[in-house]
C-alpha cells in the first residue's frame, strides 16, 4: 500500500505531449505511445500506419464528467486502460516509420482475414487473439446475458490448453525438465507478443512461470498470484478499476482457494463447481455491468465451457494447420444458435449491490464459506451469504431512509427525493446516450418512480424524460403544461396551490404562469422533507420571485438556487425575504457565466452555505428525524467524500 501511494501521484502527474508513436488506429481515434498511451482524435487518419512517429498540434481534452453514485467515471476508465490523456488534433506530420510490437498481432489478423472467410476469421481472431472485432452485437449481448462472455476473452483457459499440448509433445521427445521448462517459457512469451500482452494472458503466463520455477521455496500459488497482482498495480495503480483485471485475479484467487471443493471430483463435476464458484465471486461485478443475473447461467456455463474447450478453441488452432473450414463453420452456426436459444430461455433477476458495505459483507461470507469448507462454520457463512443477497435485492424496501439528492448532470438539473418507498424525481437532465439517470435508479434497486416532475420545457430539465418513462415504471407524470414530448403518457398539469406527494412528503406548487419566457413558467415546489423546508425553483427569474414574495410568507432551510445561479434570478429582495440556511446549485461547464459572481456574493454575504455540483459532484441531504439530524454528503470522482453534520 505504501508503494502504491507513492506511485499514484507519479502516475497522475503526466505532462502534455506533442508527439508519439502510433500503436493502434480505430477510424478517427489513434493511439500513440509517449511515456504511456494517449488517444488522438483526428479528422482523417487514412495515411497513418502502425509504427509511425508523428508530431501534432492540438488541445488536450478535459471532459466534464457526471459525478453520480454508481455512475461511469470516464477519466478513471481511461487510466484503468493505461490511457494518460486525450487530444483533439488540428494538424500532424509524420516524422519517421519504425517498428512496434503491436504490428505482430495486426499482421496475424490481416493474414487470417485474407486466408479465411469473414465468419470463420472472426472466430479465429476471437479465440486465438482475444479480438472481438467483427463479432455480431446480438451474440455479444446474448453471451453477456447468459454469463459466458468470459469465454470470449483470451485467458488462462487458452493458455492451459497451449501449455498442455506443448508439454505432451515435449514429453515424447524425452527432454529433461530444465530444457522443457525453457521451451514452455519461450512459448508463453511468444503467445503474449501474439496477443498484445493482454492482462489475463500475462497474469496466467507469469503464474505458470512462477510455478515452473517454484523449487523448494515455501510460497503458495496464492502468494505468487498476489506478487503478480502487486507488480501490475505498481506499474499502473488504476488497474484496480479495470474490470478485466478484477475478474481475472478475483476468479483465479477463488479457484485456488476453493480447490478443495472439487479436487476429487470427475471432470464434469469440476467444471460445474468452478462455474458456480466463478458466478458467485463475480456476481456483484456482473450485476454492475448487466443489471441482471440469469438463473440458468450456471447450467449454461457448464454447457458452453465444454463446447468451447473441446470444440471451438482447439478447432481454431487445428484450422490453422488443417483446412476444415466447412466443419468449423457448422460449429460456429451451432454455437451462435445455442447462445440465441439459451438467452431466450432464461429467467433474469434484476438487482444491484447498492452500497459498498453490502459488497464487503457478501465477500466476507463467501471467503468464510471457502475457508471453512466441511466444518460447521461453513453452514453459518452459507446462510449469511444467502441472506446478504436477499438484503441486497430488497434494500430500499427493507431499510427506512429519507434524502434529497441533487444528481450531478453537468449544466442541467435532476433531483431525487426518497422517503421509505416513495420516490420523486424533479427534472431529468439533458438527453443522455449513456442513460445516467436510468442506471442511477437501477443501481439503487429502485424500479419505479411515484412522481416524475418536469418543472418546464427546456431540454436540460426534461431531456431524459421519455427514456425514463420507457425504462422505469413511472406512476405519475407532473408537468407545468401538457406537451407532445412525452408521447401518449398521461400528464398532470399542476396549478398554483395544487400539491402532490407520497409517504410523509407533500410538495405544493407556488407558480402557475404562462409566458413567452419558458423559464418563468417553471413549477416552484415547496414542502417539508425530513427536518428541512425546501424550495425548488426551476429556472424562474426575478419577476416570479417578486410574485412569490407578495403571495407567501414562510422560512426556507434549503433553497435550490434558480436557473443554475444565473444573475436573472436570486435577487437580494428574494433572498432577504426568507430565512435561508443552505443553498444548492446544479451547474457544469457552460458559456453563460453560471453561477454568476453577483449571486454567489449575495449568498456569501448572508452566511448561507452554498454547495455546487461542479465543485462537489452529487449532493445528498440525508435525514434522521429521530435524532433531529441532517448529514450532507458530497460525491465527486477521484475525491474523498465530504460530510457535513
Amino acid at each position: 500500500m505504501a508503494i502504491l501511494n507513492l506511485r499514484l501521484p507519479i502516475y497522475n502527474g503526466t505532462a502534455n505531449i506533442s508527439s508519439g508513436v502510433v500503436v493502434d488506429i480505430d477510424n478517427s481515434k489513434v493511439t500513440v505511445l509517449n511515456k504511456g498511451k494517449h488517444y488522438l482524435y483526428l479528422n482523417e487518419s487514412d495515411d497513418l500506419r502502425l509504427g509511425m512517429e508523428i508530431r501534432f498540434q492540438g488541445e488536450r481534452i478535459l471532459s466534464d464528467q457526471k459525478n453520480v453514485i454508481f455512475g461511469f467515471d470516464y477519466q478513471r476508465f481511461l487510466k484503468a486502460n493505461s490511457v494518460l490523456g486525450q487530444y483533439s488534433v488540428k494538424t500532424y506530420e509524420v516524422v519517421e516509420q519504425g517498428f512496434v510490437i503491436q504490428m505482430i498481432p495486426e499482421r496475424i489478423k490481416e493474414s487470417l482475414d485474407s486466408s479465411f472467410e469473414a465468419s470463420i476469421s472472426t472466430y479465429l481472431k476471437l479465440f486465438i487473439l482475444g479480438d472481438k472485432e467483427g463479432l455480431d452485437e446480438d451474440i455479444v449481448k446474448g453471451s453477456r446475458n447468459i454469463g459466458i462472455s468470459h469465454l470470449f476473452a483470451v485467458s488462462g483457459m487458452h493458455l492451459s490448453l497451449i501449455v498442455m499440448v506443448i508439454d505432451k509433445i515435449l514429453k515424447r521427445l524425452f527432454l529433461n525438465i530444465k530444457v522443457k521448462n525453457i521451451i514452455i517459457v519461450i512459448s508463453l512469451i511468444v503467445y503474449n507478443i501474439t496477443t498484445g500482452f493482454l492482462i489475463s494472458i500475462l497474469r496466467a503466463s507469469l503464474l505458470s512461470i512462477c510455478l515452473l520455477k517454484k523449487g523448494d521455496n515455501n510460497f503458495s500459488r496464492t502468494d505468487y498470484l498476489s506478487f503478480i497482482m502487486i507488480a501490475f498495480l505498481i506499474y499502473n495503480p488504476y488497474f484496480i478499476f479495470n474490470i478485466g483485471f478484477i475478474l481475472s485475479f478475483l476468479i483465479s484467487f477463488s479457484i485456488i482457494l476453493g480447490s478443495k471443493l472439487f479436487k476429487d471430483d470427475s471432470k464434469i463435476i469440476q467444471v460445474g463447481k468452478i462455474g458456480v464458484l466463478a458466478n458467485l465471486v463475480s456476481l456483484p461485478i456482473i450485476l454492475d455491468l448487466n443489471g441482471s443475473f440469469g438463473i440458468l447461467n450456471i447450467v449454461y456455463n457448464i454447457l458452453f465451457v465444454y463446447f468451447v474447450t473441446t470444440v471451438m478453441l482447439p478447432g481454431a488452432f487445428i484450422l490453422l494447420v488443417i483446412p476444415l473450414n466447412n466443419i468449423y463453420s457448422s460449429f460456429i452456426n451451432l454455437f451462435e444458435d445455442l447462445i440465441e436459444i439459451s438467452s431466450k430461455f432464461n429467467y433474469y433477476l434484476e438487482f444491484y449491490f447498492s452500497f459498498t458495505w453490502l459488497r464487503y459483507l457478501y465477500y466476507l461470507f463467501l471467503l468464510g464459506f471457502l475457508s471453512y469448507y466441511q466444518t460447521k462454520k461453513m453452514k453459518i457463512f452459507a446462510i449469511g451469504l444467502f441472506f446478504t443477497v436477499i438484503l441486497v435485492a430488497n434494500y430500499h424496501t427493507i431499510v427506512s431512509s429519507t434524502f434529497v439528492r441533487m444528481i450531478d448532470v453537468n449544466q442541467a438539473e435532476a433531483i431525487h427525493i426518497h422517503h421509505n418507498s416513495c420516490d420523486i424525481l424533479i427534472d431529468t437532465g439533458k438527453s443522455d446516450d449513456y442513460d445516467t439517470i436510468i442506471n442511477y435508479f437501477r443501481n439503487n434497486n429502485i424500479k419505479d418512480i411515484d412522481y416524475l416532475v418536469i418543472t418546464h420545457m427546456h431540454d436540460d430539465h426534461f431531456g431524459e424524460a421519455l427514456d425514463i418513462i420507457n425504462n422505469l415504471k413511472v406512476r405519475n407524470l407532473i408537468v407545468n403544461k401538457t406537451s407532445s414530448e412525452f408521447g401518449l403518457f398521461p400528464q398532470i398539469e399542476l396549478g398554483r396551490g395544487d400539491y402532490f406527494g407520497c409517504g410523509d412528503i407533500f410538495l405544493e406548487n407556488l407558480n402557475y404562469y404562462h409566458s413567452d419566457n419558458e423559464n418563468n413558467n417553471s413549477l416552484v415546489l415547496y414542502g417539508k422533507i425530513g427536518i428541512d423546508y425546501w424550495l425548488f425553483t426551476g429556472d424562474i427569474e426575478s419577476e416570479i420571485e417578486e410574485e412569490i414574495i407578495n403571495h407567501y410568507d414562510f422560512s426556507i432551510d434549503v433553497l435550490k438556487v434558480a436557473h443554475h445561479g444565473s444573475s436573472t434570478s436570486s435577487s437580494s429582495k428574494f433572498i432577504d425575504r426568507f430565512n435561508i440556511d443552505n443553498a444548492v446549485i446544479s451547474v457544469g461547464y457552460n458559456l453563460y457565466g453560471h453561477p454568476a459572481d453577483s449571486v454567489l456574493m449575495r449568498l456569501k454575504e448572508r452566511n448561507i452555505k452554498v454547495l455546487r455540483t461542479d465543485e462537489a459532484g452529487t449532493i445528498t441531504f440525508n435525514y434522521y428525524e429521530a435524532l433531529n439530524l441532517r448529514i450532507i454528503d458530497t460525491y465527486y470522482f477521484e475525491k474523498r467524500r465530504a460530510y457535513y453534520f
